[in-house]
């Protein structure tokens, strides 16, 4: 009865060790090089945090202008009016309209997140 109990818990704290060690292993899709956004992001969501949200979070607005002004080449085929939203954005940054980058910002996620986040070939193309 004891050796059952301990075959048992050996059973249990393997599967559980298993499960667990599971859950910490990357998806197929990242072990083959393909971003998840969270694990690993993607290349534009990656620049744009290192590149947009940092400077934004400090208040460099001259550092989102310039950035703005390289990410107006980032969009995909059917965001049509990505690098004019990207210019409206470099343009209100330089003037230093803070509520304006703002609204623009959430404009432009508004506008293309749902189809960025369901295009994993957009996901995951690297940035010229």
């Amino acid at each position: 009865m004891v050796r059952m109990q301990k075959v048992w818990l050996a059973i249990l704290v393997a599967a559980v060790a298993g499960g667990v060690g599971a859950a910490a292993l990357p998806s197929a899709a990242i072990a083959a090089g393909k971003c998840d956004g969270k694990a690993k992001p993607c290349p534009l969501q990656q620049w744009m945090r290192d590149n947009a949200g940092t400077p934004m979070a400090s208040g460099e607005l001259a550092a989102i202008g310039k950035a703005m002004e390289k990410a107006s080449q980032f969009g995909g085929p059917n965001m049509t009016d990505w690098a004019k939203l990207a210019k409206k954005t470099a343009d209100d940054a330089k003037a230093n309209k803070t509520d304006d980058v703002k609204a623009d910002c959430k404009a432009c996620h508004d506008a293309y997140k749902a189809a960025y986040v369901n295009n994993q070939a957009l996901r995951n193309k690297p940035l010229p």
